[in-house]
């Protein structure tokens, strides 16, 4: 081979390999939308089931945290293992409520998430009784990349007002249908002044991996942010069975709740609090 057929054959290389790489990061990203649908629906689907044998209730959320001079307070939503149960009579592990309907833990984690997190099917066989072994604690919490929001309380922060996971399947006046979504947020303690999202963002970092959370992608966007110039598909689950795609623009705010009612806030920024999350707009409708 000539030295003008080398560099030729090299051209045509450099330019295959040019239009083929966009189109398979374009696959990857239609097949993990794909599974991530997939897995949200089952998730809905075991939420279901759990209903159908318990009288039509939801499971409890587990997104809460025991406190000192209070009975407990809430958590963020991606919660699938609080330290410790809110009160007697409840569960501390999502996999208390949901294992007998949903065996493999690796359906609760984003395909899209930069890396699932290490001890998630470990923490899920044991539930209640987790104990991670990189910690000497021995009462564990576990973050996963899935918002869950039956039977959660937060705050519409947009609306001032409180916002009321679905509690039964039969529907109760007040409460929204969401009960499953991508993670997307802004100003998480583990990423301040940024986005923070389950699938990938444009340009975006991944945080670090904690003893109790799972990594995700974050952007930075100093300022007020504006959810609106953020290109993202995401997807949510209702109680109907469907999963829908929303996009970052069509979301309302919420946050962590300080009332048990949803009433107010919690104290979030400067490096402390879960920060916003973002929930399709839809779900945030109030209901008579």
């Amino acid at each position: 081979m000539t030295l003008i057929e080398l560099l030729v054959a090299i051209s045509v290389v450099t330019l295959l390999v040019g239009v083929l790489l966009p189109a398979l990061g374009q696959a990857r990203r239609a097949a993990h939308s794909l599974v991530g649908g997939s897995r949200q629906r089952q998730i809905v689907l075991a939420v279901s089931l759990y209903a159908t044998d318990h009288e039509g209730r939801y499971p409890q959320s587990v997104a809460t945290a025991a406190m000192l001079g209070r009975t407990w307070r809430w958590q963020e939503p991606r919660m699938l293992k609080a330290c410790q149960p809110r009160a007697a009579g409840y569960r501390c592990s999502v996999a208390c409520y949901l294992r007998a309907y949903l065996p493999k833990a690796a359906t609760l984690s984003c395909p899209s998430s930069p890396r699932p997190y290490p001890y998630l099917e470990d923490a899920w066989r044991a539930g209640e009784q987790w104990d991670n072994p990189d910690t000497s604690f021995t009462d564990d919490s576990v973050l996963g990349s899935y918002c869950l929001y039956w039977n959660y309380m937060g705050h519409l922060s947009e609306q001032e007002r409180p916002f009321y996971g679905p509690q039964a399947d039969f529907g109760r006046p007040g409460c929204s249908r969401l009960l499953i979504s991508d993670y997307l947020g802004f100003n998480h303690w583990r990423s301040p002044d940024a986005f923070g999202s389950c699938e990938p963002l444009a340009g975006a970092e991944v945080t670090v991996e904690t003893h109790e959370a799972t990594s995700y992608w974050f952007r930075s966007s100093p300022g007020q942010p504006d959810r609106t110039r953020v290109r993202l598909k995401l997807q949510a689950g209702f109680v109907d069975g469907h999963v829908e795609a929303y996009r970052a623009g069509e979301t309302a705010v919420l946050e962590v709740a300080e009332a048990l009612d949803g009433t107010t806030p919690a104290l979030s920024g400067f490096g402390l609090g879960a920060g916003q999350f973002y929930i399709p707009q839809k779900a945030a409708a109030s209901r008579p």
